[in-house]
C-alpha cells in the first residue's frame, strides 16, 4: 500500500507540473501574412542534411511584390545587426536585419546601396508582425521611397532564421513570393481545434465519473483521485508566477528538461489508461507478475514498482510513445500526432485524478488562472519589457517550443508547419468544472438538458468561439482563459441561481473518500429528492 501511495505521489507531482505548464500557455495561432519566405541550403549535398524551413511574413507596401524571388544568397551585416550603417556590397543577397535604431526606409536604402535584390526585417518585439509602410511615408519628405523587395517577419521567426544562420554548415539561400490566403482553410483549422477541445472536455468528464458509472470499481478509482483545495488557486498564481520568471530567464537550460518530463508522462498516463483496456482484452495478463522496478526508476516513470504482464503491455506502448516523440517532435509531417496523443491521454488523466469539490473551490481555481493569464500575457512586458508568457510558449529562442499544446496543422495549404494550437491548461483547468458540473447532475439525477453539464459545454464552445474571433481581429496570442473562464462560470451560477441551488453547490462536498471511509458524492446532498 505504501509502495502505491509513494507511486501515486509521483505520478501526481509530474501530473501537477504539467498540469502548470498547459495552464500557462496561451492559445496562440500564427495569421495569414502576404509573403512566403523559404530559407534553404544554397549548395545541397548529400552528405550534409538539406535545411529549408518556409516562413510567413509581410512584404513592405513599397515593394513590387514578385512572382518569385528565388535564390539569394542569405547574408547579415557585418559589425551592425541592424542594418542602419553602410553594408558591404552584395549584388543579389538577400539581407537578414534586425528592427529598430533607424527607420525601415533608411534599413531599405542601404541594402540597396549594397545591391542586395531582397531585405529580410525581423520585429523587435512579440505579437504580430508589423508592415513596412508607416515609416517609409514619413520618409518621403526627406527622400525617395526605396524599390528593393522588402519583407518583415515575426520575433520568433527571425530567432529561426538567426538560428539556422549559425548553425548551418552550408551557406543559406532566401527566397519569396505572395502568399495566396485562404480563409476558409482558416476557418476549417480553428473548428478541428475546437471540436477536438470541447471533445476532450467532455469524455475527460465522462472518464472522471468511472466511479458513479461502476459502483463496483468505487474504491479501486478513488484511490488515484486527489480533491482540489481552496487555497490551490492561490499556490498556483504563487508557483505558477515563480516558474514562469525562472523558465523566462534559463529556458536554453531547462528546455530539454521540459522536453522530458512531458515524454516522459506518457508512460505513466499510458498505464493508467490503458492497462484497464489490455486487461479486459486479455484478463489473464493482469494475473501474471511480469517484473519489479527498481524504487528510483519507478519514482521516476511515475508507476508501480510491481508490474503485471497488462501493466508491461500499457506502459511499453507509452515507451515507444515517448521515444518516438523525442527523436520526431521536429518533424512537421507526423510530429504533431505524436505530440497530441501524448496530450490527450494527460489530459484524460488530470480529469480523471483531479477532482473539484464544489462550485467554491472551481470558483477560486478559475478566477485565479484567469488575472494569472492577464498579468503575464498583457501587464508582463511592463517590467520584463516582454510577455513572459508568450516568450515561454516559444521557446525563449532556443529553437525549441513547450510542448504543452493540442497542435493541428493549417489547412491553408501553401505554408507548410504552420499549426493552429491551444494550451492544454485552457481545456484542463475548464474541464474539471465540466466535470464537477456532470457529476453533480448524475447524483442529482438530473435529464440530459435539465442540468448543468450540456450548459456548460455549451458556455465552453462559446469561450473557445470569443477567443478564435479575438485572435483574427488582433492577431497575437491570447489567454483563452480570458474568454474559457466566464464562459464556463456565468452559466453555471446562472442556472444555480434558477433553481436555487447556488448555496447547496457552492458547498457541496464531491472529493473524493476520505481515511474514515466516509463517501463523499455518492449520495444526493442534504435535503434533495433526487429528482429535477
Amino acid at each position: 500500500m505504501m509502495q502505491r501511495l509513494l507511486s501515486l505521489q509521483s505520478t501526481m507531482g509530474r501530473l501537477a507540473f504539467c498540469a502548470f505548464l498547459s495552464a500557462v500557455l496561451p492559445c496562440h495561432a500564427k495569421a495569414g501574412a502576404g509573403a512566403i519566405l523559404h530559407i534553404e541550403s544554397a549548395t545541397p549535398s548529400d552528405s550534409i542534411k538539406v535545411y529549408s524551413k518556409k516562413f510567413p511574413g509581410l512584404f513592405a507596401e513599397w515593394s513590387d511584390v514578385p512572382e518569385k524571388l528565388q535564390g539569394s544568397p542569405l547574408v547579415r551585416p557585418d559589425g551592425d545587426a541592424h542594418g542602419c550603417s553602410r553594408i558591404q556590397r552584395c549584388r543579389g543577397c538577400a539581407i537578414f536585419v534586425l528592427q529598430g535604431r533607424c527607420s525601415f526606409a533608411e534599413k531599405a536604402r542601404r541594402a540597396e546601396a549594397a545591391g542586395a535584390a531582397l531585405l529580410i526585417v525581423a520585429m523587435a518585439a512579440d505579437g504580430p508582425t508589423v508592415g513596412m509602410a508607416g515609416a517609409v511615408r514619413r520618409s518621403w519628405l526627406n527622400g525617395r521611397s526605396p524599390r528593393i523587395a522588402a519583407v518583415s517577419v515575426s520575433k520568433a521567426v527571425g530567432r529561426q532564421v538567426l538560428l539556422a544562420l549559425e548553425r548551418e554548415e552550408e551557406p543559406l539561400a532566401a527566397s519569396c513570393w505572395k502568399r495566396q490566403k485562404n480563409v476558409y482553410g482558416d476557418i476549417m483549422s480553428e473548428a478541428v481545434v475546437a471540436i477536438l477541445a470541447v471533445s476532450l472536455v467532455m469524455l475527460g468528464a465522462w472518464h472522471s465519473v468511472e466511479d458513479l458509472r461502476k459502483p463496483e470499481g468505487q474504491e479501486k478509482f478513488n484511490e488515484a483521485v486527489l480533491a482540489v483545495e481552496e487555497s490551490s488557486g492561490v499556490q498556483f498564481v504563487l508557483f505558477g508566477s515563480m516558474m514562469l520568471t525562472v523558465l523566462f530567464f534559463f529556458m536554453k537550460y531547462l528546455i530539454y528538461i521540459l522536453l522530458f518530463l512531458f515524454a516522459s508522462g506518457a508512460v505513466s498516463t499510458t498505464s493508467m489508461l490503458l492497462e484497464p483496456v489490455v486487461a479486459a482484452w486479455r484478463p489473464g495478463l493482469r494475473q501474471r507478475r511480469a517484473c519489479k522496478l527498481p524504487a528510483r526508476l519507478a519514482n521516476i516513470l511515475g508507476v508501480e514498482e510491481e508490474h503485471s504482464w497488462s501493466d508491461a503491455v500499457a506502459e511499453s506502448i507509452g515507451g515507444v510513445l515517448a521515444v518516438c516523440f523525442l527523436l520526431f517532435r521536429n518533424n512537421d509531417d507526423f510530429g504533431w500526432i505524436l505530440q497530441d496523443a501524448i496530450a490527450i491521454m494527460l489530459l484524460l488523466t488530470i480529469q480523471r485524478t483531479l477532482r473539484l469539490p464544489n462550485l467554491k473551490v472551481g470558483t477560486l481555481l478559475l478566477i485565479c488562472t484567469f488575472f494569472f493569464d492577464i498579468f503575464w500575457v498583457f501587464l508582463s512586458p511592463l517590467i520584463f519589457k516582454k510577455s513572459v508568457m508568450i516568450e515561454v510558449a516559444t521557446g525563449g529562442g532556443t529553437g525549441q517550443s513547450v510542448p504543452m499544446v493540442l497542435k493541428i496543422p493549417a489547412l491553408s495549404g501553401d505554408l507548410p508547419g504552420q499549426f493552429k494550437i491551444l494550451g492544454l491548461g485552457d481545456i484542463a483547468i475548464p474541464g474539471l468544472l465540466i466535470s464537477l458540473l456532470l457529476r453533480h447532475d448524475l447524483v442529482r439525477r438530473y435529464k440530459r438538458c435539465g442540468g448543468y453539464f450540456l450548459a456548460g459545454v455549451v458556455g465552453y464552445a462559446l469561450g473557445l468561439l470569443a477567443t478564435f474571433v479575438s485572435l483574427y481581429l488582433m492577431q497575437h496570442g491570447q489567454p483563452a482563459l480570458l474568454f474559457l473562464v466566464p464562459g464556463t462560470l456565468v452559466p453555471t451560477c446562472l442556472i444555480a441561481l434558477r433553481k436555487g441551488e447556488l448555496a447547496d453547490l457552492w458547498a457541496a462536498s464531491y472529493g473524493p473518500e476520505n481515511e474514515a471511509g466516509d463517501a463523499e458524492g455518492y449520495q444526493p446532498l442534504a435535503g434533495e429528492d433526487g429528482k429535477p
